[in-house]
C-alpha cells in the first residue's frame, strides 16, 4: 500500500472511531442529495480503471443504508421540475460506462440493500462488446509482450515496454493522441494498435443489452453515457451532437426510455455542450464540479448536478470523506 492510501486509512480511521463522522452526520445533516458515481466493480485494474471491489462496495452500501435514504435518479429529476425540496440526507448511486461486473457483481448488492441507481451507458460498446476507448488504451499496455514501441501517435519515437513505468509511459502519451482524434480516426488508430503490439481486444467486459433489460426489470435505471466515450470539449461541434443523438436513439430504441440523464465522459464539457445536452432531449446532465457536492434546489438544476466519487476502498474512507472532515481537509492541504 502506498503512503498516500495508508496516512488517508489511518485518518479516516480515527475520523471515525473517534466519533467525528457520527457527530459531522448530526450537526452538519446534509441538506440534499448526494449523487455518487462509480465505474468498475471489479478487484482488479484491467485496463488501466481500478474497479472497486465488491465486498467494499457492500460495506458502502451497508452504511449508506444505516446513514442515507436511497434516492433514485428520476426521483431527484422530479423533485427539481416540481421545485419541491430535495429531502435531506439522500443520496444516488450511479455508474459510468457499462461494464459487465456491473450486472455481476453489483447488481446482486444493489438489489440486495434495495438501491435503485442508475447506470450510465456507453451504447456503442453495447452494441459491440469492445471495451471504451481508454480502457481499450490501457488494455493494450498492460497485456503486450512487446518490448518496444513505435508509432505515430509516439510522434515517430520509438519507446520502450519493458518496464510497468515504461507502459504507463507510454499508455499516457498514445492517450493524449487519441483523445483528440474523431471517433473513426480513434478506431482506426486502436486497431492498429492492436496489429501492431499483439494485442486482441476482450469481447466480453460490457454489459449487454438483454442484461440491461433484466436491470431494468429489477429497478436499476439507465443513462446516456455517448456512444463511444470522446472527451466532448475536445470534439467538434458536430461530432458533439452525434454523439449525444446516437446514444440518446440507442435507449430510446432498445429500452424504450424517452428522456434519460446524460453524463459527460471523463468530465469533459463546455457550457455550449450543456445547452446541446439540453436540446437534444436529456431529461438530467451531470457536470464535473469538485466543490459542489450537495445537490439542492437552491445550488443547481438538473442540468447541472454533481457527483463524488465511490472511493475504491472500506467504507470507512467513504463514512470519513462523507461525514467527517476529510473532504475538508483535502481542500486545505490542496
Amino acid at each position: 500500500m502506498r503512503l498516500k492510501e495508508l496516512l488517508r486509512t489511518g485518518i479516516s480511521q480515527f475520523i471515525v472511531r473517534g466519533g467525528l463522522s457520527a457527530a459531522g452526520r448530526k450537526l452538519f445533516p446534509n441538506k440534499g442529495a448526494l449523487i455518487l458515481v462509480g465505474h468498475r466493480v471489479q478487484d482488479d485494474d484491467e485496463g488501466g480503471l481500478q474497479g472497486l471491489r465488491p465486498d467494499w462496495l457492500a460495506e458502502q452500501l451497508e452504511y449508506l443504508s444505516r446513514n442515507y435514504q436511497f434516492l433514485s435518479l428520476s426521483c431527484l429529476a422530479d423533485h427539481f421540475e416540481r421545485g419541491q425540496p430535495i429531502p435531506s440526507n439522500s443520496v444516488v448511486i450511479t455508474f459510468d460506462d457499462g461494464f459487465r461486473d456491473n450486472f455481476v457483481n453489483a447488481f446482486p448488492l444493489l438489489r440486495k440493500f434495495h438501491v435503485p441507481a442508475t447506470v450510465f451507458l456507453v451504447t456503442g460498446c453495447l452494441s459491440s462488446g469492445e471495451l471504451p476507448w481508454p480502457q481499450k488504451t490501457g488494455y493494450l499496455f498492460q497485456t503486450t509482450t512487446a518490448g518496444t514501441f513505435c508509432h505515430e501517435t509516439t510522434g515517430g519515437r520509438e519507446l520502450s515496454l519493458r518496464t510497468s513505468e515504461n507502459r504507463d509511459l507510454a499508455r499516457g502519451i498514445v492517450w493524449k493522441h487519441l483523445e483528440r482524434l474523431s471517433r473513426i480516426d480513434r478506431e482506426r488508430c486502436l486497431e492498429e494498435l492492436g496489429d501492431i503490439l499483439q494485442v486482441e481486444y476482450p469481447l466480453d467486459r460490457m454489459l449487454t443489452w438483454d442484461q440491461v433489460e433484466t436491470m431494468r426489470q429489477g429497478g436499476i435505471e439507465f443513462g446516456a453515457h455517448t456512444f463511444s466515450h470522446p472527451l466532448m470539449a475536445l470534439q467538434s461541434l458536430e461530432e458533439a451532437r452525434w454523439e449525444m443523438e446516437t446514444s440518446l436513439r440507442d435507449l430510446q430504441n432498445r429500452l424504450g426510455i424517452d428522456r434519460p440523464a446524460f453524463a459527460f465522459p471523463g468530465g469533459s464539457y463546455s457550457p455550449e455542450l450543456v445547452k446541446m445536452a439540453i436540446s437534444v432531449g436529456f431529461r438530467s446532465v451531470f457536470q464535473s464540479r469538485r466543490n459542489l457536492r450537495v445537490n439542492t434546489i437552491d445550488t443547481v438544476d438538473q442540468f447541472s448536478l454533481s457527483r463524488v466519487g465511490l472511493p475504491n476502498s472500506p467504507a470507512t474512507i467513504l463514512e470519513a470523506e462523507l461525514d467527517g472532515p476529510l473532504h475538508t481537509l483535502r481542500r486545505i492541504y490542496r
